[in-house]
């Protein structure tokens, strides 16, 4: 059998899978959230004024005028003050010295003097680390394929440790800079190494299930960043601890396995072998240590086998109780497999030319719209998580309850996705994300009459993140089912490269609001998000569909299924008219007998 179906057998939620998934859940998770998210925390620009001498600093409204920011906050002013306020009101630009009423926060925004002119550095560190990513993805993607998920997933958390406390130790801001870059680098490394292996660890029919679980993972770390950025005060500190814990991850290399998909594309079939049987000795599954769960290449069987066999469709769905036997070939219930048939098929399968990518109406316009879709999910999310110091209220709660909405966000995508399909939900939860975060631009901070508006802000905020971070659910899984097999990992891959220039124009989103422009993201978000759902609706439904192998399927699933959520893999006219078909086919077959018979008693048909 193939590596699929023997995970499949072998396989499942059971115990051995639960482990591997927490495991490297965590171990992905960690070094992203923590490294790519602390920024938050680590660049908080707190309240500052420019420094007084000590004499002038018992009345501080005397020297520092009182002035409407930008963004529509009254108080001190954080650039200037008065040149000799006891003569006149003249006022000058402060000299690189500024007091920071940091409530014993120490960060880099004080650490270098990242104010007034020099503001804008802070979410520049941060667009540096989405460079790192960027080039990641495209870059070092390759050394997953080439030395093995677990070697790259290892390497990378001891990278990341590294790097991450040598980024503690910068001295200049520039070196802080080019560090966090590279950190974006190894980030992105660990990430997409541990999500192949986990999405390689089940079987086609459960990745999906997986790979939104993840979710609930990333919540966990998400949440746990906000805990201790609130009680280590000094960044330098901080950078150190979320740093530390990723070469606890070497011990991996002792307790987690290759991937056994990789293994088997790597040729190295006796160790897929071999593992396969741990697994189902781990999980409890009773199989002949004798048995050979894999097929092998022909130069590798020992025996030629002497038909092309294949599993019917109800054995590989309902295996029986006794797994020995199923995995032994001469007790498998077989129905022969038409050589050519089967030829054809792995040709059409595999002829799918990258070109079509482009050049195929429908695989140029999915690709299209997914990575749009992309690009508005990471630059809306990550550019509402970087501006939670801007919204009103303490930003460490804002920050945990950013996280809590995406649990009830999770619940409802696993939810939609099996009952309404994925077309439909994508389409609404942009809209959803789009509307309050538009709203949010035309609300005073106070009525008219003097009441604090601040709360109901921050609720559409809110609600514009649960929505925002169920779409991304969605849209993960939603992207990979529309392409054939062969090119589904470059269009991911293209997609996933424009999500990652979202990611890098959220810094310069959250920057806006210290700005004139503090309006203008949220239109943006608004925009973007419901703009790209509404175009959601041009693509084919997905769910209740095989994945698509040919640009056959490609095609079949766009011209006969667009609109329609079915639980089978064609449509309710296309089943009605086979079956008239077929009871054509049988009254032809009738009368051809008939005419058959004649022709034996010595009548010939000439028509």
């Amino acid at each position: 059998m193939d590596i699929d179906e023997a995970l499949r057998v072998v396989g499942g939620y059971r115990r051995y899978h639960l482990t591997i998934f927490i495991l490297l859940g965590v171990s992905m998770f960690i070094p992203v959230a923590w490294q790519g998210l602390s920024i938050v925390f680590m660049a908080w620009e707190p309240p500052h004024w420019c420094r007084l001498d000590d004499a002038s600093t018992n009345n501080i409204s005397v020297h520092i005028p009182i002035v409407r920011e930008d963004n529509g906050n009254v108080g001190l002013s954080k650039c200037t003050k008065y040149v000799n306020s006891s003569i006149d009101y003249n006022i000058t630009t402060c000299t690189n010295q500024w007091t920071y009423d940091n409530n014993g926060y120490y960060t880099v925004v004080e650490q270098w003097n990242l104010v007034c002119q020099r503001n804008y550095l802070s979410e520049l560190s941060q667009t540096a680390y989405h460079l790192g990513c960027l080039f990641s993805e495209i870059v070092f993607s390759y050394l997953v394929d080439r030395y093995g998920r677990k070697m790259v997933h290892i390497v990378s958390n001891l990278a990341i440790s590294v790097v991450g406390i040598a980024t503690a130790f910068s001295n200049t801001f520039i070196t802080f800079i080019v560090l966090r870059t590279i950190l974006g680098m190894l980030t992105v490394a660990c990430l997409n190494s541990g999500l192949t292996e986990i999405m390689e660890l089940f079987d086609s029919k459960r990745r999906a299930v997986a790979g939104i679980s993840l979710e609930f993972q990333w919540i966990f770390c998400y949440l746990t960043l906000p805990i201790l950025t609130y009680y280590i005060t000094d960044w330098r500190i901080l950078q150190i601890a979320l740093s530390i814990v990723s070469a606890i991850f070497v011990i991996y290399f002792w307790i987690l396995p290759e991937s056994p998909i990789w293994l088997v594309a790597a040729g190295r079939h006796d160790e897929a072998e071999k593992l396969l049987h741990q697994i189902a000795r781990w999980n409890g599954v009773p199989v002949d240590p004798n048995t050979q769960l894999l097929s092998r290449p022909e130069s590798s069987l020992p025996l030629k086998p002497s038909a092309d066999y294949a599993l019917s469709e109800h054995d590989m769905e309902t295996p029986s109780d006794n797994l020995v036997t199923d995995l032994v070939p001469p007790a498998i219930p077989v129905q022969p497999r038409s050589t050519s048939e089967s030829a054809a098929r792995k040709k059409r399968t595999m002829s799918v030319p990258l070109k079509n990518l482009f050049k195929d109406k429908y695989l140029r316009l999915y690709l299209v719209i997914c990575s749009l879709l992309w690009l508005a999910n990471c630059f809306v999310y990550y550019a509402l998580i970087l501006s939670t110091p801007s919204l009103a209220g303490n930003r460490f709660i804002n920050f945990l309850i950013m996280g809590f909405v995406e649990l009830p966000a999770v619940f409802l995508a696993l939810y939609t996705t099996q009952k309404f399909g994925r077309r439909i939900p994508t389409c609404v939860y942009h809209i959803i994300a789009g509307v309050p975060i538009t709203i949010v631009t035309f609300i005073p901070k106070t009525s008219a009459s003097g009441t604090d508006l601040s709360a109901l802000i921050v609720t559409l905020v809110m609600i514009s993140k649960f929505a925002i971070s169920a779409s991304f659910s969605v849209v993960i899984l939603y992207a990979k089912e529309l392409f054939p097999t062969n090119l589904r990992g470059t269009s991911s891959g293209v997609c996933q490269v424009l999500g990652r220039i979202g990611a890098i124009l959220a810094p310069m989103a959250a920057y806006a609001t210290k700005t004139s422009y503090y309006w203008l993201p949220n239109i943006i978000f608004g925009f973007v998000s419901i703009a790209v759902g509404l175009l959601t609706l041009v693509l084919p439904e997905t769910s209740g569909h095989p994945l698509p192998q040919t640009l056959e399927d490609v095609h079949r699933m766009a011209t006969g299924s667009r609109g329609h959520h079915t639980n089978d893999a064609k449509s309710k006219s296309t089943r009605k008219e086979e079956e008239e078909a077929v009871e054509q086919k049988q009254q032809q077959n009738s009368k051809s007998q008939l005419n058959n018979n004649s022709a034996g008693a010595g009548m010939v048909d000439t028509r």
